[in-house]
């Protein structure tokens, strides 16, 4: 990664300042870039996955409640 400045007459100025102390913009490799940019995207198959997960999660939860109301009323005719 490299510390850069833009200059008015729209030229690149490289330097060798640290990125801590960089004021300008920083390059960075497009390598770099795309891993960035892939851990931020949310595709469509991640929003699907989700929403059955969650969908999922509140039948399933709702079914086990109906199970132990019937398992209950069975005991207490008992």
């Amino acid at each position: 990664m490299q510390c850069i400045y833009l200059n008015a007459d729209g030229t690149l100025s490289p330097t060798a300042e640290t990125l801590e102390q960089c004021t300008g913009y920083v390059l960075v490799p497009s390598h770099d870039a795309a891993a960035y940019v892939e851990s931020i995207q949310i595709t469509a198959l991640e929003i699907g996955e989700s929403f059955t997960w969650g969908f999922g999660l509140v039948i399933f939860f709702g079914f086990l409640s109906y199970k132990v109301k019937a398992a209950r009323m069975v005991i207490n005719k008992l």
